[in-house]
């Protein structure tokens, strides 16, 4: 569970994340291969393989984070459904998902 979420900051299970984070498989990583204000198909490699039923897209503090059409056509292709939201609304998306025993993964922007 995402217990809080700041500009630039996520609190996940006590630990502290500072910029951008994937959850995938219920582990936290840092999402570095972010260029621009851009999501590409390469940056949900992991999520990918991992097949989840639901991916949350946290498109930033301001909604700035791009999902170009080809992201969404490669996750209707594995019938990955998605939800794309401002990052505070997509932790509390996120953390619904959990609570509903979702197989979930999900991918932030901590900034713009």
């Amino acid at each position: 569970m995402i217990e809080e979420f700041k500009f630039g900051f996520f609190r996940i299970q006590g630990r502290e994340y500072y910029d951008d984070i994937k959850i995938v498989n219920g582990r936290v990583k840092q999402w570095g291969d972010r260029k621009r204000h851009t999501l590409k198909v390469s940056n949900l490699k992991d999520i990918l393989e991992s097949k989840p039923e639901l991916i949350i897209i946290g498109s930033g503090a301001s909604g700035l984070l791009e999902v170009p059409h080809e992201v969404m056509e490669a996750l209707q292709q594995q019938n990955i459904k998605a939800v794309i939201q401002k990052t505070q609304q997509a932790c509390d998306s996120f953390n619904s998902a959990i609570a509903e025993n979702k197989k979930v993964a999900a991918i932030f922007h901590g900034t713009c």
